[in-house]
Formats: C-alpha cells, structure tokens, sequence
C-alpha cells in the first residue's frame, strides 16, 4: 500500500472510531435530557465551522462541524464551569428565562441532573455490550486453551513452579477462558507480584510469579514493554510448516509429522521439541512418525549462534513451524451473546480501573496510556491488517468494518470509564459536585466549582501529555 493510502486508512480509521463512540456518548445525554424535559439548543456531530444543519420541530439545531473529532450537546442553560450556579445566579437566570426555566437544565431536580450527566458514560457501555454480543452471536468466540505447553528455561514461571499441562484458571482477581487473556492480565505487570490459579491433575493450586519485563516487537515495527513469565501454549509436537529450501526440508520433514523424540528425549509436546532444538548444537537425530510409520530423520540445523530467539529455535535453525490444535470454539445464542457482552465490558473495565490504581498506588509505570496519537496508530494497524488480509476490495472492506466496530467496543469502554473519574471537567466530576449538593442541600460555590474546574483541567490535560510523550517514543521506535 502506499504512503498516501496508508495514511488515508489510518486517518479515516482514527475519525470512525472517535465519531462512533464520542456521538455515541452525547446522544446519551440529549435522551436522559429529553426524558426530564431539557431542551438541548445544539446537537453537533464535530468541532469548527458548519457543513450542514438543520432545526428539528424541537428547537434543537443539529449540526455537522468541518472537524470530525467528537462532538457536544449544548442544553438550555447549560454554560460556564459551575455544575450548578449559587442561588442568586440562580435566581437571575429564572428571571431572564421566564417560563422557558421549566426546560432549563439547572432548574431540574438533582437526581435529574445527575442522571443526565451520567448518561453519557452509561450510553458509552451500553453501546459496547451490544457491539460485543452483536459480535460473539455472529462469529462465536475462538481461543487458544490457556493449557500450558511450554514454559521458558531461567523464566519467571519456572522459578514460579508451572508445569507443562497446567490449565491457568485465574490471574489476579481475572477470570481466565483463553490463552489471550493471560497476555492481557500480565502485560502491564512487570515486576509486580502476581497470583495465578492453575488446575493440575485435578486440583486447584495458586502459583505466584512476577512477570519479567520484555521488549515486544509488533509487526509494525513498534516495541512496546510488556509483562511475560515465559509460557506458551500446548502445541502438538506436530509440524504444521516446513519452509521451502529450509534446513529442515532438506533434512526430508514433511508437514504432518509427528516428532517422537530428539536424541532419544521424548518430545510430548512442541514447546518441549523448541526447547530441545534450542539446546543441542551439531547434527540432531529426529524420530517422527508418518503415515503410522517411525522415521528416523537426521538433521544439521543453524548453528545456535547464528539465530537470534531460541524461543523459536525449530523455526530459526530447522525452519518448522508448528500445527495449532488446542482450539475451541464457542457459539452464542440471543440469549446468551448479551451475557457475554457484558462479561467483556466487566473485564475491561475492571482491569483497566485495577491498572490505573496499581499508577496511583506506584506500583506499575502510565508507559501504557495513550493519548489521540496511540489511538490512531493502533487504528491504522488494525486497518491495515484487516485490508492485507483480505484476497478482494469487497473482503477488505468487511474485514475493516468488522474489526474497526470490535475496537469501538473497547474505546466505547474506555471513554465510558475515564469519564466517571472524580474529576471537575469530567462527568464524574459533576457527579461529585452533585453529591455534595445533595448531602449539602445546597450547590458547591461557583468560586469552588472554577477552581476545581481549573485544577481538573491542568490534571487533564498532564495526562494528555503523559500519553502523547508514550505515543511519540512507540513512533519514533518504529522509524528508528
């Protein structure tokens, strides 16, 4: 692809995914507002000059701004820092309104303000339950068994005690269905304690381990640090590739065969074949069957100090690779989707809360925040995956819809969540301020609210720079 049209996918990838999910969130405060009769004065779909509006038997002008970056819901009376103005304002802005005051966001009852504002995040969840289930109806769920089939010589899960056929049930406080989810509950926990729930010939045991941190090349180029105790799943010692004029060709593998032994080891699984291969230097005796027969194959791989990860040392020395069969596949029905769904927006949530209190608490680094940059680089990488995957333009284009709404889902997610921090500026925020008036029986101060408007905005905006600073070193690793 070129560089034009490269960048053409990422940038149209970044504004879908910022429009689905940011409209997503105001139209779920425009519905709780029309539910507690406020009228909403605007409605625009991006920031800027106007493209297109128009005014709806309402009242409520709708607008599509030159910016398609987000957007806003702008309600009656609904202006300035101050979640709720004191009284006299108060008593001002009734005077100037009249009878229009009945549809004025701050002459509603609290719990009416306050379910208005938490609408926005509420929608946001809502919105990836349903893309989640949606998508688990439609495709299923496949993973990888999280069954244990090697585990790294010298590594953290060594030292921990696993064992190859060890099932992970548990990492921390997450519940474990997939080998994908180990990687996602120990990616951003390196060198912190972790307890990890194994069933082992029928019982259950809880290993502790702390997860090493590794330099992950993707493959775009970018490195990314993450958490690794030196796992990988049980693979089948059977070769699913051979690569053409590899050493392991010429040797006479074929794919299909099944390893028995190397040097006379037996080779159970091809996580224990890896691992030999990437102790022995020299010729390699090599038992396989084929076709209900024994072979003996001799071998002269790639000397070990010509290759670079003994992780894949029959890939690097022999050219093997390895055939995947510990997969399963789950189906959905209407309703058992939405329960899933769920359980994936529960799981998002909780781990991402858990990681941001491990930053408050010093316990793990915010190296992983990312900021509009990191989004769109990871939504152009998803774009162009799905379109280089694809055989035709027809299949690019479902494969760029499909995976582009999956990831909406977890940004829905991850906007729904940042937005109920107890930040002024944030609708957690305002919560907060709501709280106080409840408890209080009157509104925070306006002096109060500014001020604390203020302060959340410089904590906002450090954030900001903190993940902008993440996502410029993840760029500058891929070009340099």
């Amino acid at each position: 692809m070129s560089l034009i049209g490269s960048g053409f996918l990422t940038i149209f990838s970044f504004v879908f995914l910022i429009s689905i999910v940011v409209v997503i969130h105001e139209l779920g405060h425009y519905w709780a507002g029309r539910f507690c009769g406020v009228h909403a004065e605007t409605f625009s779909m991006g920031f800027g000059p106007t493209l297109v509006s128009w005014r709806d038997k309402r009242g409520t002008v709708w607008r599509v701004a030159a910016l398609p970056l987000g957007g806003y819901v702008k309600f009656l009376g609904d202006a300035g820092a101050a979640s709720e103005p004191d009284a006299d304002k108060l008593a001002l802005l009734r005077e100037q309104m009249g009878e229009a005051a009945d549809r004025c966001y701050h002459f509603k009852p609290i719990w009416q303000r306050a379910f208005i504002t938490a609408a926005g995040p509420i929608a946001n969840f809502i919105l990836a339950i349903f893309i989640f289930a949606s998508h688990a109806l439609i495709f299923g769920d496949e993973q990888v068994q999280p069954v244990i089939g090697f585990v790294q010589p010298g590594s953290p899960s060594e030292a921990a005690g696993f064992e190859i056929g060890d099932r992970i049930v548990r990492v921390g406080n997450r519940e474990i269905s997939g080998f994908m989810d180990i990687s996602q509950a120990l990616f951003d926990r390196a060198n912190d304690t972790v307890s990890i729930d194994v069933e082992r010939d029928g019982a259950l045991i809880t290993l502790v381990a702390t997860p090493q941190r590794v330099a992950q090349e993707d493959r775009f180029g970018g490195t990314r640090n993450v958490g690794q105790i030196g796992i990988g799943p049980f693979y089948e010692p059977v070769i699913g590739m051979v690569v053409e004029e590899s050493r392991g060709a010429a040797a006479g593998f074929r794919a299909g065969d099944r390893v028995v032994s190397v040097d006379g080891q037996t080779v159970e699984t091809f996580g224990q074949f890896n691992t030999l291969i990437g102790e022995r230097d020299g010729e390699l005796t090599i038992l396989v069957e084929r076709d209900g027969s024994q072979l003996e194959i001799i071998a002269d791989p790639v000397p070990l100090a010509d290759i670079d990860r003994r992780n894949h040392a029959a890939l690097e020395r022999l050219g093997l690779g390895n055939e995947l069969v510990l997969r399963q596949h789950q189906s959905f029905t209407l309703l058992t989707a939405p329960v899933e769904g769920a359980r994936m927006v529960w799981t998002t949530v909780t781990s991402t809360a858990s990681y941001v209190g491990r930053i408050v608490s010093g316990r793990s680094s915010p190296e992983y925040l990312n900021g509009p940059i990191g989004i769109a680089t990871a939504a152009g990488q998803v774009a162009h995956v799905a379109v280089d995957d694809a055989d035709s333009v027809v299949e690019g284009a479902g494969n760029l819809l499909r995976r582009l709404i999956f990831v909406a889902g977890f940004l829905s997610v991850g906007l729904g969540l940042v937005n109920l921090l107890p930040i002024p500026i944030l609708d957690g925020g305002h919560l907060v301020y709501y709280a106080y008036e409840a408890v209080a029986r009157r509104p925070l101060s306006m002096k109060a609210q500014a001020l604390g408007f203020r302060v959340g905005l410089v904590f906002v905006l450090g954030l900001m720079l903190v993940a902008t600073w993440n996502d410029l070193n993840y760029l500058l690793g891929q070009i340099f």
